[in-house]
């Protein structure tokens, strides 16, 4: 080899030249920018994906056109070079309704019915930006659609579906950022659920002779869901062994024991009438809408009860609230609700009154 400064015979190997003093190390060739028109290749280590190629915007009108991210600055000048000769890659401009199409396609089949029916729902949220092409979607409009939403839960669930669509478009290379993920929730003030006094239990009691005042009964002395007693089947009732299996949601939730309270005989005889007057493998053959509106909306108007604030799931509070007031140790009304976890149970189902309460701290002493 020849010293690449005095040119003189060294040794292949040679670091240093012996004449000269020059150390051998070849520079590597600087990458050529590319030519004025051709776009941009740029390095941004933020990224999975660092090497970014952007459109000449002489070419495609105002502004400088996003392509996408690659793992190398010869993948990237490649799919430039490729856009310049072929024009916009097929879902350059699809839409935000396009992209949920793609995204459910593959993403409700990973999910139980419950999610689906979840997801589909809060897609008729995002009407307002369904035509956008969604490389045009920016964080304020989607905080406009979550700020829109009337529950904490309701909002988190929102934001969540935004991120998951925007993720999938940048593993399109549609987008470069998910903007949805500068979304904030907005903050909600805690409100007390309201629960069944005891007086309009008296009141359900008194027109118990009903069976959608009995179904109303028995869900607030066994906590199940709505969801969850339209699903109960004649096979899933142990009249003799004293229990219930049933439940959904949640592993915990999912085929849970629940027992027919030994005291409340009355539940026992209901569920016998049930029983033998069904027509259906199922004890209550309707959809949840109509066990809401034909069932427990009734059972209120029967028995003469104030609906406001009242919902189904009222009843589930309530069976949490007079359990935990009788004395039912934790561990076991965690396992009978089906929660996994018990700061569940003791912070979100259960209300006690003020006479409860004060009853309570009379077991302290000096």
């Amino acid at each position: 080899m020849l010293c690449i400064k005095c040119k003189k015979e060294l040794p292949d190997d040679s670091v240093y030249c012996n004449y000269c003093g020059r150390k051998q190390t070849v520079k590597q060739a600087k990458y050529h920018k590319r030519e004025h028109g051709t776009g941009t290749v740029r390095c941004d280590k933020r990224y999975k994906k660092p090497w970014i190629a952007i459109a000449p915007s002489s070419k495609y009108g105002k502004g400088r056109q996003y392509i996408g991210c690659y793992d190398t600055r010869r993948e990237a000048s490649e799919a430039l070079d490729d856009f310049i000769k072929n024009g916009r890659p097929e879902l350059y401009n699809a839409t935000v309704a396009e992209i949920y199409t793609m995204w459910s396609k593959i993403h409700y089949k990973r999910v139980g019915e419950a999610a689906v029916k979840l997801y589909t729902y809060m897609w008729k949220r995002f009407a307002d930006v369904a035509d956008l092409p969604i490389r045009e979607l920016r964080t304020a409009h989607i905080q406009e659609i979550v700020n829109a939403g009337k529950s904490k839960s309701a909002c988190e669930i929102t934001k969540v579906m935004a991120v998951m669509l925007c993720k999938f478009a940048m593993e399109n290379d549609i987008v470069q950022k998910n903007y949805a993920e500068f979304v904030k929730v907005p903050k909600f003030e805690k409100k007390e659920k309201r629960i069944f006094t005891k007086e309009e239990r008296e009141k359900l009691w008194g027109c118990s002779n009903d069976k959608r005042v009995q179904a109303v009964l028995f869900m607030i002395y066994t906590g199940f869901r709505i969801g969850e007693i339209v699903k109960l089947r004649v096979e899933d009732v142990h009249i003799k062994e004293g229990y219930i299996v049933g439940g959904e949601k949640t592993k915990a939730g999912k085929e849970r024991i629940v027992p027919i309270p030994q005291n409340i005989p009355e539940l026992k005889l209901f569920v016998n009438e049930w029983m033998a007057s069904a027509s259906d493998s199922r004890l209550f053959p309707l959809t949840t809408a109509r066990f809401r509106t034909d069932v427990f909306n009734e059972a209120l108007l029967i028995a003469g009860i104030d609906p406001k604030g009242l919902t189904p799931h009222a009843t589930r509070h309530t069976f949490a609230s007079i359990s935990a007031a009788a004395g039912i140790q934790p561990e076991n009304l965690q396992k009978i609700i089906g929660h996994a976890n018990y700061a569940t149970t003791a912070d979100v189902y259960i209300h006690q009154d003020v006479t409860t309460l004060i009853n309570e701290m009379r077991k302290l002493s000096r």
